[in-house]
């Protein structure tokens, strides 16, 4: 894979990936009291949100690093349905979102851990 085409779709996901995530974030963010700390319970919710969001594009880094263009691939498309799937959520909040959310995200850890465990070369 050319590093240049790696890097720029790396970073198309990442930017969609973390824009998706972002309305939620300043959902969380809404109660949370003007003088609270760095580690209040409302950002400890917005870092969990974003190390959840984030662990595809891990994936897809870990893949890219290897050499590993089919797990780039399907991390690619894990990452377009888990920003597909915010989107619908965010609209509707309808339950069958939230579930192919849910879905998604065991996905994406599932693939990080295989992408983690297989052999460089």
């Amino acid at each position: 894979m050319n590093k240049v085409w790696f890097w720029i779709v790396w970073g198309l996901a990442f930017l969609v990936t973390n824009l998706s995530a972002l309305p939620i974030a300043a959902f969380i963010l809404y109660g949370a009291e003007a003088d609270a700390g760095i580690f209040s319970v409302s950002f400890m919710k917005l870092i969990g949100l974003f190390l959840l969001m984030n662990l595809i594009t891990l994936q897809m880094f870990v893949a890219g690093r290897k050499r590993n263009k089919a797990g780039f691939m399907v991390g690619l498309t894990v990452a377009f349905l888990q920003a597909a799937s915010l989107i619908v959520f965010m609209s509707t909040i309808s339950t069958a979102a939230v579930i192919i959310a849910m879905i998604v995200f065991v996905a994406a850890a599932v693939l990080l851990v295989m992408e983690i465990r297989r052999r460089a070369y």
